[in-house]
Protein backbone atom coordinates (compact mmCIF):
# COMPACT_ATOMS: atom_id res chain seq x y z
CA UNK A 1 0.00 0.00 0.00
CA UNK A 2 2.65 2.32 0.57
CA UNK A 3 3.84 1.46 -2.60
CA UNK A 4 1.19 2.53 -4.40
CA UNK A 5 0.46 5.79 -2.31
CA UNK A 6 4.38 6.68 -3.58
CA UNK A 7 3.56 5.67 -7.07
CA UNK A 8 0.46 8.12 -6.92
CA UNK A 9 2.57 10.62 -5.51
CA UNK A 10 4.69 10.28 -8.67
CA UNK A 11 2.20 10.22 -10.78
CA UNK A 12 0.73 13.49 -9.68
CA UNK A 13 4.11 15.49 -9.62
CA UNK A 14 5.07 14.34 -13.25
CA UNK A 15 0.87 15.66 -14.16
CA UNK A 16 1.98 18.78 -11.98
CA UNK A 17 5.16 19.24 -14.16
CA UNK A 18 3.61 18.63 -17.39
CA UNK A 19 0.70 21.27 -16.67
CA UNK A 20 3.40 23.45 -15.65
CA UNK A 21 5.13 23.07 -19.10
CA UNK A 22 1.88 23.50 -21.04
CA UNK A 23 1.39 26.52 -19.36
CA UNK A 24 4.57 27.99 -19.96
CA UNK A 25 4.49 27.17 -23.66
CA UNK A 26 1.27 29.34 -24.11
CA UNK A 27 2.06 32.02 -22.37
CA UNK A 28 4.68 32.08 -24.59
CA UNK A 29 3.14 31.67 -27.37
CA UNK A 30 0.70 34.66 -26.50
CA UNK A 31 3.31 37.04 -26.13
CA UNK A 32 4.79 36.21 -29.08
CA UNK A 33 1.79 36.78 -30.99
CA UNK A 34 1.03 39.47 -28.67
CA UNK A 35 4.43 41.11 -30.07
CA UNK A 36 3.98 40.86 -33.89
CA UNK A 37 0.73 41.99 -33.80
CA UNK A 38 2.21 45.14 -32.44
CA UNK A 39 5.13 45.42 -34.54
CA UNK A 40 2.64 44.75 -37.45
CA UNK A 41 0.62 47.73 -36.18
CA UNK A 42 3.66 49.94 -35.77
CA UNK A 43 4.89 49.40 -39.39
CA UNK A 44 1.40 49.97 -40.79
CA UNK A 45 1.44 53.44 -38.47
CA UNK A 46 4.97 54.38 -39.63
CA UNK A 47 3.40 53.56 -43.37
CA UNK A 48 0.55 55.58 -42.76
CA UNK A 49 2.95 58.41 -41.27
CA UNK A 50 5.23 58.52 -44.07
CA UNK A 51 2.33 58.42 -46.54
CA UNK A 52 0.70 61.68 -44.53
CA UNK A 53 3.98 63.49 -44.29
CA UNK A 54 4.55 63.03 -48.33
CA UNK A 55 0.91 64.16 -49.50
CA UNK A 56 1.73 67.14 -47.26
CA UNK A 57 5.35 68.04 -48.76
CA UNK A 58 3.27 67.59 -52.22
CA UNK A 59 0.76 69.84 -51.11
CA UNK A 60 3.65 72.15 -49.75
CA UNK A 61 4.79 72.37 -53.20
CA UNK A 62 2.11 72.97 -55.08
CA UNK A 63 0.87 76.02 -52.24
CA UNK A 64 4.74 77.28 -53.23
CA UNK A 65 4.37 76.59 -56.95
CA UNK A 66 0.69 78.52 -56.84
CA UNK A 67 1.84 81.47 -54.79
CA UNK A 68 5.37 81.73 -56.98
CA UNK A 69 2.94 82.09 -59.94
CA UNK A 70 1.24 85.10 -58.29
CA UNK A 71 4.32 87.41 -57.36
CA UNK A 72 6.71 85.57 -59.84
CA UNK A 73 6.04 89.02 -62.14
CA UNK A 74 6.18 91.38 -59.24
CA UNK A 75 9.45 89.72 -57.95
CA UNK A 76 10.92 89.89 -61.57
CA UNK A 77 10.50 94.30 -61.33
CA UNK A 78 11.72 94.13 -58.02
CA UNK A 79 15.07 92.09 -59.32
CA UNK A 80 15.05 94.75 -62.20
CA UNK A 81 14.78 97.81 -59.83
CA UNK A 82 17.23 96.40 -57.63
CA UNK A 83 19.80 96.09 -60.73
CA UNK A 84 18.86 99.56 -61.36
CA UNK A 85 19.55 100.95 -58.10
CA UNK A 86 22.74 98.61 -57.56
CA UNK A 87 24.01 100.22 -61.28
CA UNK A 88 23.15 103.61 -59.87
CA UNK A 89 25.27 103.22 -56.26
CA UNK A 90 27.99 101.48 -58.56
CA UNK A 91 27.93 104.67 -60.49
CA UNK A 92 27.98 107.36 -57.59
CA UNK A 93 30.70 105.15 -55.85
CA UNK A 94 33.12 105.26 -58.79
CA UNK A 95 32.01 109.06 -58.91
CA UNK A 96 32.90 109.34 -55.15
CA UNK A 97 36.38 107.61 -55.21
CA UNK A 98 37.42 109.83 -57.89
CA UNK A 99 36.37 112.49 -55.60
CA UNK A 100 38.57 111.54 -52.62
CA UNK A 101 41.15 110.40 -54.69
CA UNK A 102 41.46 114.07 -55.93
CA UNK A 103 40.65 115.08 -52.26
CA UNK A 104 43.66 112.88 -50.99
CA UNK A 105 45.96 114.40 -53.79
CA UNK A 106 45.51 117.55 -52.38
CA UNK A 107 45.86 116.75 -48.91
CA UNK A 108 49.00 115.62 -49.41
CA UNK A 109 49.92 118.71 -50.96
CA UNK A 110 48.97 121.02 -48.15
CA UNK A 111 50.75 118.56 -45.78
CA UNK A 112 53.97 118.53 -47.51
CA UNK A 113 53.18 122.68 -48.20
CA UNK A 114 52.71 122.74 -43.97
CA UNK A 115 56.04 120.35 -43.38
CA UNK A 116 58.20 122.91 -45.26
CA UNK A 117 56.06 126.00 -43.58
CA UNK A 118 57.31 124.45 -40.03
CA UNK A 119 60.50 124.14 -40.91
CA UNK A 120 60.96 127.18 -41.77
CA UNK A 121 59.12 128.35 -38.48
CA UNK A 122 62.04 126.30 -37.06
CA UNK A 123 64.83 127.95 -38.31
CA UNK A 124 63.11 131.26 -37.42
CA UNK A 125 62.30 130.30 -33.70
CA UNK A 126 66.29 128.93 -33.77
CA UNK A 127 67.14 132.58 -34.91
CA UNK A 128 64.38 134.07 -32.30
CA UNK A 129 66.45 132.22 -29.63
CA UNK A 130 69.71 133.40 -30.60
CA UNK A 131 68.26 137.05 -30.74
CA UNK A 132 67.12 136.55 -27.53
CA UNK A 133 70.64 135.36 -25.69
CA UNK A 134 71.62 138.58 -27.54
CA UNK A 135 69.18 140.88 -25.69
CA UNK A 136 69.62 139.12 -22.73
CA UNK A 137 73.64 139.26 -22.84
CA UNK A 138 72.73 143.08 -23.84
CA UNK A 139 70.15 144.02 -20.87
CA UNK A 140 72.53 142.33 -18.40
CA UNK A 141 75.55 144.73 -19.89
CA UNK A 142 73.02 147.39 -19.62
CA UNK A 143 71.97 146.58 -16.45
CA UNK A 144 75.68 146.06 -15.24
CA UNK A 145 76.55 149.75 -16.76
CA UNK A 146 73.54 151.80 -15.14
CA UNK A 147 74.16 149.64 -11.66
CA UNK A 148 77.87 151.10 -11.87
CA UNK A 149 77.17 154.41 -12.87
CA UNK A 150 74.24 154.63 -10.11
CA UNK A 151 76.43 152.79 -7.67
CA UNK A 152 73.26 150.24 -6.50
CA UNK A 153 72.90 146.70 -7.53
CA UNK A 154 69.81 145.72 -9.95
CA UNK A 155 67.86 144.85 -7.30
CA UNK A 156 67.94 147.62 -5.50
CA UNK A 157 66.79 149.44 -8.90
CA UNK A 158 64.09 147.08 -9.77
CA UNK A 159 62.69 147.35 -5.75
CA UNK A 160 62.66 151.52 -6.57
CA UNK A 161 61.48 151.50 -9.80
CA UNK A 162 58.13 149.35 -8.61
CA UNK A 163 58.07 151.21 -5.43
CA UNK A 164 57.56 154.63 -7.47
CA UNK A 165 55.25 152.60 -9.71
CA UNK A 166 53.10 151.62 -6.97
CA UNK A 167 53.19 154.80 -5.73
CA UNK A 168 52.30 156.62 -8.93
CA UNK A 169 49.26 153.87 -9.18
CA UNK A 170 47.81 154.47 -5.75
CA UNK A 171 48.23 158.15 -6.12
CA UNK A 172 46.01 157.89 -9.48
CA UNK A 173 43.62 155.38 -7.96
CA UNK A 174 43.17 157.74 -4.83
CA UNK A 175 42.32 160.71 -7.03
CA UNK A 176 39.92 158.59 -9.13
CA UNK A 177 38.05 157.41 -6.23
CA UNK A 178 37.52 161.14 -4.91
CA UNK A 179 36.62 161.98 -8.37
CA UNK A 180 33.97 159.09 -8.68
CA UNK A 181 32.76 159.84 -5.12
CA UNK A 182 31.95 163.09 -5.57
CA UNK A 183 29.97 162.50 -8.59
CA UNK A 184 28.26 160.08 -6.99
CA UNK A 185 27.53 162.38 -4.05
CA UNK A 186 26.20 165.05 -6.48
CA UNK A 187 23.89 162.34 -8.57
CA UNK A 188 23.09 159.94 -6.09
CA UNK A 189 20.17 162.10 -4.45
CA UNK A 190 19.11 162.73 -7.80
CA UNK A 191 19.11 159.10 -9.20
CA UNK A 192 17.42 157.93 -6.06
CA UNK A 193 14.46 160.72 -5.97
CA UNK A 194 13.92 159.69 -10.06
CA UNK A 195 13.85 156.15 -8.88
CA UNK A 196 11.31 156.50 -6.38
CA UNK A 197 8.90 158.99 -8.59
CA UNK A 198 8.80 155.64 -11.03
CA UNK A 199 8.21 153.26 -8.37
CA UNK A 200 5.51 155.73 -6.61
CA UNK A 201 3.97 156.26 -10.02
CA UNK A 202 3.64 152.42 -10.62
CA UNK A 203 2.48 151.72 -7.99
CA UNK A 204 -1.73 151.35 -8.26
CA UNK A 205 -2.43 148.97 -5.05
CA UNK A 206 -6.04 150.13 -3.78
CA UNK A 207 -5.54 152.32 -1.01
CA UNK A 208 -6.68 151.31 2.49
CA UNK A 209 -9.34 153.49 4.94
CA UNK A 210 -9.41 151.11 7.64
CA UNK A 211 -8.51 152.56 11.35
CA UNK A 212 -8.59 149.96 13.91
CA UNK A 213 -11.56 147.98 15.82
CA UNK A 214 -13.76 150.82 17.54
CA UNK A 215 -16.04 150.29 20.34
CA UNK A 216 -19.03 148.43 19.20
CA UNK A 217 -22.44 150.04 20.17
CA UNK A 218 -25.63 149.00 22.05
CA UNK A 219 -28.29 149.33 19.15
CA UNK A 220 -30.95 150.01 21.78
CA UNK A 221 -31.77 149.94 25.25
CA UNK A 222 -33.32 146.76 25.07
CA UNK A 223 -29.97 145.09 24.17
CA UNK A 224 -28.36 147.06 26.81
CA UNK A 225 -30.72 145.29 29.04
CA UNK A 226 -30.63 141.84 27.83
CA UNK A 227 -26.75 141.84 27.76
CA UNK A 228 -26.19 143.57 30.83
CA UNK A 229 -27.91 141.36 33.34
CA UNK A 230 -27.85 141.99 37.27
CA UNK A 231 -25.23 139.39 38.13
CA UNK A 232 -23.04 140.16 35.30
CA UNK A 233 -22.74 136.66 33.91
CA UNK A 234 -23.24 137.44 30.18
CA UNK A 235 -20.15 139.88 30.63
CA UNK A 236 -17.87 137.70 32.31
CA UNK A 237 -18.94 134.99 29.93
CA UNK A 238 -17.57 137.01 27.07
CA UNK A 239 -14.41 137.85 28.80
CA UNK A 240 -13.97 133.88 29.53
CA UNK A 241 -14.43 132.64 25.96
CA UNK A 242 -13.06 135.95 24.08
CA UNK A 243 -9.94 136.64 25.96
CA UNK A 244 -10.60 140.15 26.41
CA UNK A 245 -11.59 142.71 29.03
CA UNK A 246 -15.16 143.93 28.16
CA UNK A 247 -16.10 147.67 29.40
CA UNK A 248 -19.65 148.88 29.56
CA UNK A 249 -19.79 152.72 30.80
CA UNK A 250 -23.76 153.54 32.35
CA UNK A 251 -23.85 156.68 31.17
CA UNK A 252 -22.89 155.62 27.64
CA UNK A 253 -24.44 153.88 24.52
CA UNK A 254 -21.40 151.78 23.83
CA UNK A 255 -19.01 148.43 24.67
CA UNK A 256 -15.45 149.14 25.08
CA UNK A 257 -12.96 146.28 24.34
CA UNK A 258 -9.04 146.22 25.72
CA UNK A 259 -6.94 143.48 24.53
CA UNK A 260 -3.32 142.96 23.85
CA UNK A 261 -3.91 140.05 21.29
CA UNK A 262 -5.63 141.93 18.24
CA UNK A 263 -7.40 138.45 16.97
CA UNK A 264 -8.90 138.42 20.36
CA UNK A 265 -10.51 141.73 20.31
CA UNK A 266 -11.76 141.43 16.52
CA UNK A 267 -13.31 137.79 17.72
CA UNK A 268 -14.87 139.41 20.85
CA UNK A 269 -16.21 142.95 18.40
CA UNK A 270 -17.63 139.82 16.36
CA UNK A 271 -18.72 138.04 19.16
CA UNK A 272 -20.54 141.16 20.83
CA UNK A 273 -22.23 142.42 17.25
CA UNK A 274 -23.75 139.00 16.56
CA UNK A 275 -24.67 138.71 20.53
CA UNK A 276 -26.73 142.18 19.74
CA UNK A 277 -28.11 141.29 17.43
CA UNK A 278 -30.80 138.75 19.52
CA UNK A 279 -34.11 140.30 20.53
CA UNK A 280 -34.77 137.32 22.80
CA UNK A 281 -32.96 136.70 26.28
CA UNK A 282 -28.86 136.10 26.29
CA UNK A 283 -27.74 133.66 28.34
CA UNK A 284 -24.18 132.39 28.62
CA UNK A 285 -24.66 129.22 26.76
CA UNK A 286 -26.37 131.10 23.47
CA UNK A 287 -22.86 133.48 24.09
CA UNK A 288 -20.66 130.63 23.97
CA UNK A 289 -21.94 128.61 21.25
CA UNK A 290 -22.22 132.31 19.44
CA UNK A 291 -18.23 132.99 20.06
CA UNK A 292 -17.29 129.35 19.47
CA UNK A 293 -19.42 129.78 15.86
CA UNK A 294 -17.71 133.08 14.92
CA UNK A 295 -14.09 131.28 16.36
CA UNK A 296 -14.27 129.11 13.15
CA UNK A 297 -15.63 131.89 11.15
CA UNK A 298 -12.58 134.43 11.81
CA UNK A 299 -9.74 131.36 11.41
CA UNK A 300 -11.59 130.82 8.21
CA UNK A 301 -11.09 134.15 6.87
CA UNK A 302 -7.28 134.49 8.59
CA UNK A 303 -6.47 131.46 6.38
CA UNK A 304 -8.12 132.98 2.96
CA UNK A 305 -6.87 136.53 4.05
CA UNK A 306 -2.89 134.74 4.31
CA UNK A 307 -3.53 132.92 1.04
CA UNK A 308 -4.53 135.75 -1.02
CA UNK A 309 -1.74 138.06 0.13
CA UNK A 310 0.50 135.61 -0.97
CA UNK A 311 -1.29 134.49 -4.18
CA UNK A 312 -1.29 138.57 -4.52
CA UNK A 313 2.17 139.20 -4.44
CA UNK A 314 2.99 135.56 -6.35
CA UNK A 315 4.61 133.89 -3.18
CA UNK A 316 2.43 130.44 -2.58
CA UNK A 317 5.21 128.64 -1.50
CA UNK A 318 5.06 129.87 2.03
CA UNK A 319 5.22 128.09 4.71
CA UNK A 320 1.17 127.43 6.16
CA UNK A 321 2.21 129.03 9.45
CA UNK A 322 3.30 132.24 7.63
CA UNK A 323 0.19 132.53 5.61
CA UNK A 324 -1.81 132.24 8.80
CA UNK A 325 0.32 134.87 10.76
CA UNK A 326 0.25 137.22 7.72
CA UNK A 327 -3.72 136.67 7.60
CA UNK A 328 -4.01 137.55 11.15
CA UNK A 329 -2.06 141.01 10.70
CA UNK A 330 -5.79 142.01 9.21
CA UNK A 331 -6.83 143.07 12.47
CA UNK A 332 -3.09 144.48 13.75
CA UNK A 333 -2.54 148.46 13.54
CA UNK A 334 0.08 151.21 13.92
CA UNK A 335 -0.30 154.27 14.07
CA UNK A 336 -4.05 153.37 13.15
CA UNK A 337 -2.86 151.39 9.90
CA UNK A 338 -3.55 148.39 8.90
CA UNK A 339 -0.67 146.08 8.51
CA UNK A 340 -1.85 143.55 6.54
CA UNK A 341 -2.11 146.19 4.02
CA UNK A 342 0.81 147.88 5.05
CA UNK A 343 2.98 144.55 4.17
CA UNK A 344 1.18 144.49 0.82
CA UNK A 345 2.36 147.50 -0.25
CA UNK A 346 5.75 147.60 1.12
CA UNK A 347 6.23 144.00 -1.16
CA UNK A 348 4.89 145.82 -3.82
CA UNK A 349 7.37 148.56 -3.92
CA UNK A 350 10.07 146.44 -2.55
CA UNK A 351 9.21 144.87 -5.89
CA UNK A 352 8.86 148.03 -7.85
CA UNK A 353 12.38 149.41 -6.65
CA UNK A 354 14.27 146.31 -7.13
CA UNK A 355 13.25 146.16 -10.78
CA UNK A 356 14.21 149.59 -11.61
CA UNK A 357 17.81 148.61 -9.80
CA UNK A 358 17.85 145.25 -11.70
CA UNK A 359 17.89 143.07 -8.81
CA UNK A 360 15.96 140.10 -7.76
CA UNK A 361 11.92 141.36 -7.92
CA UNK A 362 10.43 138.13 -6.43
CA UNK A 363 13.04 138.15 -3.38
CA UNK A 364 12.53 141.89 -2.99
CA UNK A 365 8.40 141.12 -2.72
CA UNK A 366 8.62 138.21 -0.31
CA UNK A 367 11.14 140.52 1.61
CA UNK A 368 9.11 143.14 1.58
CA UNK A 369 5.95 140.96 2.61
CA UNK A 370 7.19 139.74 5.75
CA UNK A 371 9.27 142.47 7.27
CA UNK A 372 6.58 143.05 9.54
CA UNK A 373 4.94 139.84 10.43
CA UNK A 374 6.60 139.63 14.11
CA UNK A 375 3.82 142.29 14.61
CA UNK A 376 1.25 139.40 14.71
CA UNK A 377 3.23 137.83 18.01
CA UNK A 378 4.61 140.91 19.75
CA UNK A 379 1.57 140.74 22.16
CA UNK A 380 2.50 137.28 23.36
CA UNK A 381 6.50 137.25 22.57
CA UNK A 382 9.18 139.31 24.24
CA UNK A 383 11.66 141.41 22.09
CA UNK A 384 11.21 144.08 18.57
CA UNK A 385 8.77 142.81 16.04
CA UNK A 386 11.63 142.79 13.87
CA UNK A 387 14.06 140.01 15.94
CA UNK A 388 11.13 138.09 16.41
CA UNK A 389 9.46 137.95 12.73
CA UNK A 390 12.93 136.90 11.58
CA UNK A 391 12.93 134.03 14.28
CA UNK A 392 9.93 132.69 13.38
CA UNK A 393 10.65 132.89 9.49
CA UNK A 394 13.93 131.11 10.00
CA UNK A 395 12.79 128.44 11.64
CA UNK A 396 10.06 127.82 9.06
CA UNK A 397 13.27 127.67 6.55
CA UNK A 398 12.95 130.47 4.82
CA UNK A 399 16.04 131.77 2.92
CA UNK A 400 18.77 133.34 4.84
CA UNK A 401 18.50 136.72 2.53
CA UNK A 402 14.79 137.13 3.39
CA UNK A 403 15.40 136.44 7.12
CA UNK A 404 18.12 139.17 6.95
CA UNK A 405 16.23 141.84 5.63
CA UNK A 406 13.54 141.29 8.01
CA UNK A 407 15.91 141.00 11.06
CA UNK A 408 17.59 144.46 10.00
CA UNK A 409 14.74 146.50 8.69
CA UNK A 410 14.67 148.72 11.86
CA UNK A 411 18.31 148.04 12.24
CA UNK A 412 18.83 145.39 14.74
CA UNK A 413 20.83 143.95 12.46
CA UNK A 414 23.46 146.22 10.09
CA UNK A 415 21.70 145.94 6.79
CA UNK A 416 23.83 144.36 4.78
CA UNK A 417 22.36 143.30 1.40
CA UNK A 418 20.60 145.19 -1.06
CA UNK A 419 17.06 143.96 -0.40
CA UNK A 420 17.64 144.72 2.96
CA UNK A 421 18.13 148.47 2.02
CA UNK A 422 15.12 148.27 -0.62
CA UNK A 423 12.27 146.98 2.57
CA UNK A 424 13.94 149.64 4.50
CA UNK A 425 12.93 152.51 1.70
CA UNK A 426 9.78 150.85 0.73
CA UNK A 427 8.21 150.65 4.80
CA UNK A 428 9.27 154.41 5.09
CA UNK A 429 7.25 155.07 1.58
CA UNK A 430 4.17 153.01 3.10
CA UNK A 431 4.38 154.71 6.66
CA UNK A 432 4.88 157.91 5.62
CA UNK A 433 2.87 159.12 2.45
CA UNK A 434 -0.04 161.44 3.26
CA UNK A 435 -3.04 159.92 5.12
CA UNK A 436 -1.11 156.59 6.16
CA UNK A 437 -0.61 156.86 9.67
CA UNK A 438 -2.00 159.05 12.35
CA UNK A 439 -2.15 159.24 15.91
CA UNK A 440 -5.17 159.41 18.16
CA UNK A 441 -5.77 162.10 20.20
CA UNK A 442 -4.62 160.52 23.81
CA UNK A 443 -1.42 158.78 21.76
CA UNK A 444 -0.75 162.34 19.95
CA UNK A 445 -0.52 164.57 23.49
CA UNK A 446 1.29 161.86 25.02
CA UNK A 447 3.88 162.44 22.12
CA UNK A 448 3.72 166.13 22.18
CA UNK A 449 4.28 165.59 26.13
CA UNK A 450 7.58 163.30 25.94
CA UNK A 451 8.98 165.94 23.49
CA UNK A 452 8.39 168.92 25.13
CA UNK A 453 9.87 167.19 28.50
CA UNK A 454 12.66 165.80 26.57
CA UNK A 455 13.64 169.18 25.20
CA UNK A 456 13.17 171.36 28.59
CA UNK A 457 15.00 168.98 30.82
CA UNK A 458 18.42 170.84 28.55
CA UNK A 459 19.87 173.67 30.41
CA UNK A 460 19.01 176.90 28.78
CA UNK A 461 15.55 175.85 27.16
CA UNK A 462 12.71 178.31 27.92
CA UNK A 463 9.88 177.20 25.59
CA UNK A 464 9.28 173.71 23.05
CA UNK A 465 6.67 173.85 20.34
CA UNK A 466 5.53 170.88 18.96
CA UNK A 467 4.44 171.61 15.18
CA UNK A 468 3.74 169.98 11.90
CA UNK A 469 1.52 167.49 13.75
CA UNK A 470 4.38 165.84 15.29
CA UNK A 471 6.77 165.95 13.17
CA UNK A 472 9.29 169.29 13.85
CA UNK A 473 10.14 170.13 17.41
CA UNK A 474 10.80 174.08 17.65
CA UNK A 475 12.87 174.53 20.80
CA UNK A 476 13.22 178.58 22.11
CA UNK A 477 16.48 179.30 24.26
CA UNK A 478 18.18 181.66 26.58
CA UNK A 479 19.77 183.82 24.05
CA UNK A 480 22.84 185.17 27.07
CA UNK A 481 23.39 180.90 28.28
CA UNK A 482 23.30 179.50 24.68
CA UNK A 483 25.46 180.92 22.04
CA UNK A 484 25.13 180.09 18.34
CA UNK A 485 28.16 177.53 18.96
CA UNK A 486 26.36 176.00 21.73
CA UNK A 487 23.05 175.61 19.42
CA UNK A 488 24.53 173.00 17.21
CA UNK A 489 25.47 170.77 19.99
CA UNK A 490 22.24 171.53 21.64
CA UNK A 491 20.30 170.31 18.66
CA UNK A 492 22.13 167.38 17.88
CA UNK A 493 21.67 166.46 21.71
CA UNK A 494 17.77 166.83 21.74
CA UNK A 495 17.38 164.90 18.46
CA UNK A 496 19.58 162.10 20.43
CA UNK A 497 17.28 162.04 23.22
CA UNK A 498 14.31 161.99 21.11
CA UNK A 499 15.89 158.83 18.97
CA UNK A 500 16.50 156.69 22.09
CA UNK A 501 13.05 157.22 24.15
CA UNK A 502 10.46 158.42 21.81
CA UNK A 503 9.24 155.50 19.28
CA UNK A 504 7.38 157.76 16.65
CA UNK A 505 6.95 156.90 12.64
CA UNK A 506 8.76 158.95 10.08
CA UNK A 507 11.22 161.94 11.07
CA UNK A 508 11.32 164.58 13.42
CA UNK A 509 12.99 167.58 12.75
CA UNK A 510 14.82 169.80 15.83
CA UNK A 511 15.09 173.35 15.17
CA UNK A 512 16.31 175.77 18.26
CA UNK A 513 15.53 179.51 18.14
CA UNK A 514 18.00 181.80 19.86
CA UNK A 515 16.93 185.68 20.20
CA UNK A 516 19.62 188.27 19.88
CA UNK A 517 19.34 191.74 21.20
CA UNK A 518 21.65 194.45 20.85
CA UNK A 519 21.31 197.64 22.65
CA UNK A 520 23.57 200.60 22.13
CA UNK A 521 22.96 204.68 23.06
CA UNK A 522 24.63 207.78 21.72
CA UNK A 523 26.29 210.17 23.89
CA UNK A 524 24.34 213.19 25.36
CA UNK A 525 24.49 216.31 23.28
CA UNK A 526 24.15 220.21 25.15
Amino acid sequence: MLHALLGGIGSLGIGGLLGWALHKYLSNYTIKKAKQEAADLLSEAKDAVDLRELEEKERVQEIELEMWSKVESEMLKVEARIEEVQELIDEKKQKTEAVLAEERKKNQAYEQEIRQQEKAVQGREAELQIQRGRDKELNRQFAALLSAKLNTTPEETKKHIAETLEQETLQRLQKWAENFEEEIKEHAEQKAKRILDIALDRFARPYCAERGIGAVNFPDANARRLLCDAKGENIKTLQDVCGCDIIVEPEMEMIGVAGFDPVRRELTRRTLERVLKEKKNITPEFIRKIAENQKKELFRQIKNDGDNIAKELKQQDLHPEIKQMMGSLRYRYSFTQNQYFHCGEVGWLAGLLAAELKLDIRQARRSGLLHDIGKSMDHAIDGGHAVIGADFIQARNESPEVVHAVRAHHYDEQPATDHAFLVIAADAISGARPGARRSTLESYNQKVTELQDIARSFEGVTDCYVLSGGRECRVMVNGRKVDDAQCLVLGRKIATKIEEECNYPGQIKVVIVRETIVSESTKVHN
